[in-house]
C-alpha cells in the first residue's frame, strides 16, 4: 500500500441534542433573569426593614415611601399594603387612608381588625355618604371575629334606614341573647321595634314584660297605653291604662289627650267628647282640636258644634286642608248648607287640584243638588287621584242608570193612506255613548223605503249622528246631522242645532232645523214631472219654545223659515202654538193632567196639489191659514231607571183658509214607552195617530231595543 497517497476522509456525524431547543431556551432565560430575581427579594426586604424602622421612630412619611416601594415590587405583600394603611393613618392622611384601605381589603378581606377601622372611620360625617360600606366592612369583620360592640354599631347603622330596620332587629335580638339584661341595649332594640308598626305586637311584649318586672316603670307604661290604643281591637284597654295613668297625673295634657282618643276610638263618643274638652282646656292645639271636630262631626246631633270648632281651626289656620275638607263634609250634611260645601271644596280644589278628598265630597254634594254630570265628573277624579271607594262607585252607578253605553237597533213605519199616498218604512242599527260626563252622542245607520200612488217608490241608506254638549248645568248644546238615501241630492241632507236653558222658573230653548216635508210622496222622496224632477220638500226654520210651571203648566212655541223644492223658490211658513196643561193627579209615579192647545200655521203660498198632470207643485198641506184647538188630556209614569210611559190624546176643531177651506173635525192621540228589562236590555216604542182635516190621515209607530253596557 502507498502510504504516500492521503487516506479517504472519515465523516463524522452530529451527536442528537437530547434537550429540544425551546425548553433550553426558557432555561438560559430563567439562568439570566436570577440575579434580577434576587435582586428584587432583596430590594423588596430592604424596604420591608426600612417601613419597619421609620414605624418605630414615628417617621410615617418615609414610612409611607418605604411601604410604597416595597408594594410596587410586590403588589400582593400583605405586610406592605397593610402597613401603608397604617402609617397614613397615623400620619394623619384620612381620605388616602381610606382609599388605601378600600385597595387592600379588597385583597385581602380576612383582615378584621383593618375591616372593623375602616368601618369606624366611614362612621364619620364627611363619610355619610358611604355608610352602606360602612356595614360591609362591618360584616366583613365580624365574618372573621365575633365582637358584641361592633355588631351593636352595625345595628345602629341599619336602624338608621327604615328599608335595614329588619335586619337591624335581627342583630339586636343577637345581641341581646347575649345579654338580656343590658338596659340600654333593650331600649335601642325597643325604639326600633316602635318605629314600624309591623312590630307593634314584639314592641307590646317588651313593654308588658317592662311592668311585669317593674310596675312604676312609668315610661314604659305611658308608651304601652299609647300604642294599645292604635288598635281599635283594644281600645277599652287603652282607655283603662290612660285612666290608671290619669289618676296619678290628673293634669297631664298628653295624657288627657290620649284618653279622649282611647275613648273615641271604642266608641264611648260621650265621655270621649268630655275628654278633647278637658284635654284642650289644658293645652289647646291644632291638632287636638281637628280631632275632636272630627269626633263632633260623626254625630249629626253635633253637627253645628263640629262647624264650630273646624271655622275655629280656619281662623287660625285658614289654609289648613284637613279643616276644610271636615267642613265642606258638615256644610254638605245638610241641604240648606249644601252650596255652602260645594264652595268650600272648591276653595281646597284651587290650591290642590288633585285632591281625592275633595273631589269625593264635591261628587256627593252635586249629586244631591241634582247636577248629574258635575257629580259624575268629579267621581272620576276622586278615583283618578286616590283609592277607589264604595261610596263613590255606588254613587255613579246610580247617577249612571239611564246613561250607559248602548248598541241596539229597530224599525220604523208610517202610513199615510188617501189621496196624499205615502208609506215608509225603516230599518236600523243604533249606538249611543257618553265620552265625558258632559257629552253624549248617538249614531244611527240604516235603510229606508217608500212608496206613494201606484207604483211609486224610492229606497235608500240613511244615517243620522247627535250629539249634546253641557257645559253648564242646565244648559244643553245639541247638534244633529243626517243623510236619508230615499231623498234626491241636496235634498237628503238634513240637521238641527239648538240651545236650551233650563232653570227653576222654566225652559228657554232656540233651534234651527232643517226637516223633510212628509205631506205626500212627492213631498218627500220626489216625482218626475216631464223631464225634471219635483217636490223634495224641505223645511228649513227657527223656532223659540218657553215652557213654565209644573202643577199648571204653560207652553209656548213660536217659529219662522222657508219651505224650499225642486224647482221652487222658497216659500216663507211661519207658526205659533200654546199649551197649558194643569196636573189632577200624582199618585204612585204616575201623573194625570188636563188641558188645551192651539196652534196656527201660515204658508206665504198654496203648494199643495191641482190636479193637473203637469203641475210641478210639491204636493204639500199649505193652506194661507190652519188653525187648531185641541182640548188635552194626557197620562205619564215616571218609574226612574227603569224607564217611563206617556199618553197624550185629544180631539181637534180645525180652521183652514183659503179655496175650499172651513171648518173641520180632527185631533191626534200619542204613546210613548222606554222600559229597562233586566241590567241590560232597554224597549222603547212610539206610536201617533193623526187626523188633519180632510186632507190626510197618519200613522206612526217606532220600536227599538238596545243592549246595555252598565
Amino acid at each position: 500500500m502507498n502510504t504516500l497517497l492521503p487516506s479517504k476522509p472519515s465523516i463524522r456525524r452530529p451527536e442528537r441534542d437530547p434537550m429540544p431547543r425551546p425548553l433550553r431556551v426558557a432555561l438560559v432565560a430563567a439562568l439570566l433573569a436570577l440575579p434580577l430575581t434576587a435582586h428584587a427579594g432583596l430590594a423588596e426586604t430592604w424596604y420591608l426593614s426600612r417601613g419597619r424602622a421609620n414605624m418605630r421612630i414615628e417617621n410615617y412619611g418615609a414610612a409611607i415611601e418605604a411601604w410604597r416601594k416595597a408594594l410596587e415590587l410586590n403588589p400582593n405583600g400583605r405586610e406592605a399594603s397593610r402597613e401603608l394603611c397604617r402609617a397614613l393613618l397615623r400620619n394623619g392622611e384620612t381620605d388616602r387612608a381610606v382609599a388605601e384601605l378600600d385597595r387592600h381589603l379588597g385583597r385581602f378581606p380576612d383582615d378584621w381588625q383593618l375591616a372593623f377601622e375602616q368601618a369606624r372611620l366611614l362612621q364619620w360625617s364627611r363619610y355619610a355618604y358611604r355608610s352602606g360600606d360602612a356595614v360591609k366592612y362591618l360584616r366583613m369583620g365580624l365574618a372573621r371575629r365575633d365582637d358584641p360592640a361592633r355588631r351593636r354599631e352595625l345595628a345602629r347603622l341599619l336602624g338608621r334606614d327604615r328599608r335595614t330596620l329588619d335586619e337591624a332587629l335581627d342583630e339586636y335580638r343577637a345581641l341581646l341573647a347575649a345579654a338580656p339584661e343590658d338596659a340600654k341595649l333593650r331600649d335601642e332594640w325597643l325604639k326600633l321595634l316602635l318605629w314600624d308598626r309591623r312590630h307593634r305586637a314584639e314592641a307590646i311584649r317588651e313593654l308588658e314584660r317592662r311592668l311585669a318586672a317593674n310596675p312604676g316603670d312609668e315610661r314604659a307604661a305611658r308608651a304601652l297605653a299609647r300604642i294599645v290604643a292604635e288598635d281599635p281591637r283594644r281600645a277599652s284597654e287603652a282607655a283603662a291604662r290612660h285612666a290608671a295613668l290619669l289618676e296619678r297625673h290628673p293634669d297631664d295634657p298628653e295624657l288627657r289627650l290620649g284618653h279622649a282618643r282611647a275613648l273615641a276610638r271604642a266608641g264611648r263618643r260621650d265621655e270621649a267628647r268630655a275628654g278633647y274638652a278637658r284635654a284642650l282646656a289644658l293645652r289647646p292645639s291644632t291638632e287636638a282640636r281637628l280631632e275632636f271636630a272630627e269626633l263632633l262631626a260623626a254625630d249629626r246631633a253635633t253637627h253645628d258644634a263640629a262647624r264650630r270648632e273646624y271655622e275655629a281651626v280656619l281662623r287660625a289656620e285658614p289654609r289648613s286642608r284637613r279643616a276644610r275638607v271636615g267642613l265642606a263634609r258638615v256644610l254638605g250634611a245638610r241641604e240648606e248648607t249644601n252650596a255652602q260645601a260645594i264652595a268650600v271644596y272648591e276653595t281646597v280644589l284651587a290650591e290642590a287640584p288633585n285632591d281625592a278628598e275633595a273631589h269625593r265630597g264635591l261628587a256627593h254634594a252635586y249629586a244631591w243638588k241634582g247636577d248629574a254630570d258635575r257629580a259624575l265628573a268629579h267621581g272620576e277624579l276622586a278615583g283618578r287621584y286616590g283609592p277607589a271607594r264604595p261610596d263613590v262607585a255606588a254613587l255613579e252607578r246610580s247617577l249612571r242608570a239611564g246613561r250607559e253605553p248602548a248598541v241596539g237597533g229597530g224599525a220604523r213605519a208610517l202610513a199615510q193612506p188617501g189621496g196624499a199616498e205615502l208609506s215608509r218604512t225603516a230599518a236600523f242599527v243604533s249606538g249611543e255613548a257618553e265620552p265625558t260626563p258632559f257629552t253624549s252622542s248617538a249614531v244611527e245607520a240604516g235603510v229606508a223605503t217608500a212608496r206613494g200612488p201606484g207604483d211609486a217608490r224610492a229606497s235608500g241608506a240613511t244615517l243620522a249622528i247627535r250629539g249634546e254638549w253641557r257645559p253648564s248645568p242646565g244648559t244643553r248644546l245639541r247638534m244633529e246631522g243626517g243623510l236619508d238615501g230615499v231623498r234626491p241630492e241636496g235634498a237628503a241632507l238634513s240637521g238641527a242645532l239648538g240651545v236650551e236653558r233650563s232653570s227653576e222658573d222654566g225652559v228657554l230653548s232656540v233651534n234651527v232645523r232643517r226637516a223633510a216635508r212628509l205631506d205626500s210622496f212627492r213631498a218627500y222622496a220626489g216625482e218626475r214631472v216631464g223631464e225634471e224632477l219635483a217636490g223634495a220638500a224641505s223645511d228649513t226654520v227657527a223656532e223659540l219654545r218657553l215652557a213654565r210651571g209644573r202643577d199648571t203648566r204653560l207652553e209656548l212655541a213660536a217659529r219662522a223659515g222657508a219651505v224650499s223644492a225642486r224647482g221652487l223658490d222658497p216659500v216663507l211658513v211661519a207658526g205659533a202654538g200654546g199649551r197649558l196643561d194643569r196636573a189632577l193627579r200624582r199618585a204612585g209615579g204616575w201623573t194625570v193632567a188636563a188641558g188645551a192647545a192651539a196652534e196656527l200655521v201660515h204658508h206665504a203660498r198654496d203648494l199643495s196639489a191641482t190636479g193637473d198632470p203637469l203641475d210641478r207643485s210639491p204636493h204639500l198641506f199649505s193652506p194661507p191659514i190652519f188653525a187648531s184647538v185641541s182640548p188635552r188630556l194626557a197620562a205619564t209614569r215616571d218609574a226612574g231607571a227603569r224607564g217611563w210611559l206617556t199618553v197624550d190624546a185629544g180631539p181637534a176643531l180645525q180652521l183652514v183658509g183659503g179655496a175650499g177651506g172651513g171648518v173641520r173635525l180632527g185631533g191626534d192621540a200619542r204613546l210613548g214607552f222606554t222600559h229597562r228589562a233586566g241590567a241590560r236590555l232597554r224597549l222603547g216604542g212610539e206610536a201617533r195617530a193623526e187626523r188633519v182635516a180632510d186632507v190626510h190621515t197618519r200613522l206612526e209607530a217606532s220600536l227599538t231595543a238596545a243592549l246595555l253596557f252598565p
